[in-house]
């Protein structure tokens, strides 16, 4: 019963999540023409939109973190794919963009290789089951790791905008947050505050503002519905790989059928990003556009450089 409260509560999560994407998309795509820069989001700060999205996001992580609480993070984390239904047509409504098959495709995709993955879950993990102190440690150390690794790339890679490195940086970052939240809270109603590790509490802080980060830039080069595709995905895989490789959540249940399934479930859903990524009626507005500046159809000669909206969206050409 408890598991299932859990799954509800990540359900409304999810909700939050969506609505507050499409807000702060809108109000980052509104006040930036390229990269975001740290300038560009002090002026974010200041814009209510931007604010009551802000709150939103806020809302359904608190209400992910009491999911957490009570199941495991591969019964919680997969649920966030439900976000990216409500985002698609929130942001096709906002935009006045006409869901294409391929879109509508790639989000039944998503959606059903989550739900599929879910359904596998449940019944494969041991809710019960308390990692060790040398598992936390463990995740911790490959945190850091990660953390230094993303800063570094951030840097390098910041004129080059690729939407993807964005994405999975973000997607990769919040799988290791929600496995720390899911010890930090596991922690402190057994033992109290006492028994928290403070330093895993710092590198959830750290991890998620950078993750934040990420997130916010790729607001600024491609559609919301693309970025929570990526996270909805990218989250999960990694919270459920680090539950049942590094903390032991695998329960009896979790047979070579049952991994096999929930491997395929997951195949499906990184499927439906692929064509989200491809087909999106947004991605295709700003290639096209991206063809019309690099291309002079008048004098069929090429200009000297075109700014595109962000890389990644035309490695398929």
């Amino acid at each position: 019963m408890t598991q299932w409260i859990a799954v509800a509560l990540a359900i409304t999560s999810a909700v939050c999540l969506a609505l507050g994407t499409q807000i702060q998309s809108a109000a980052v795509t509104g006040h930036t023409g390229g990269a975001l820069s740290p300038r560009g989001l002090l002026v974010l700060v200041r814009n209510r939109r931007w604010v009551g999205g802000l709150a939103l996001l806020a809302s359904g992580t608190l209400l992910n973190v009491a999911a957490l609480a009570l199941a495991t993070v591969t019964v919680v984390q997969p649920l966030g794919v439900i976000a990216l239904v409500i985002t698609t047509l929130l942001h096709a409504r906002r935009r006045r963009l006409t869901i294409n098959r391929r879109t509508w495709l790639a989000v039944a995709l998503c959606s059903v290789g989550g739900a599929g993955f879910v359904a596998c879950a449940v019944p494969a993990t041991d809710p019960s089951h308390v990692a060790g102190a040398g598992a936390e440690r463990l995740v911790v150390l490959l945190l850091t790791g990660l953390v230094v690794l993303v800063g570094v790339a951030e840097v390098v890679l910041r004129r080059r905008r690729i939407s993807m490195f964005y994405v999975l940086a973000a997607g990769v970052l919040y799988g290791f947050v929600a496995v720390l939240v899911r010890l930090t809270m596991t922690a402190l109603l057994s033992g109290g505050i006492g028994a928290v590790h403070w330093l895993s509490v710092l590198m959830i802080l750290v991890a998620a503002l950078l993750g934040g980060w990420m997130v916010q830039c790729a607001y600024s080069c491609g559609p919301p519905d693309l970025v929570i595709a990526g996270l909805t995905v990218v989250d999960p895989m990694v919270g459920v790989a680090l539950g049942l490789v590094v903390l032991g959540e695998a329960g009896a249940g979790l047979t070579t059928g049952t991994a096999v399934t929930m491997g395929l479930a997951g195949l499906v859903a990184i499927v439906g990003v692929v064509l989200l990524s491809r087909y999106h009626p947004e991605v295709l507005q700003r290639r096209a556009a991206a063809r019309a500046r690099t291309t002079d159809p008048g004098s069929g000669t090429r200009p000297r450089a075109a700014t595109t909206p962000c890389r990644g969206e035309h490695a398929d050409q």
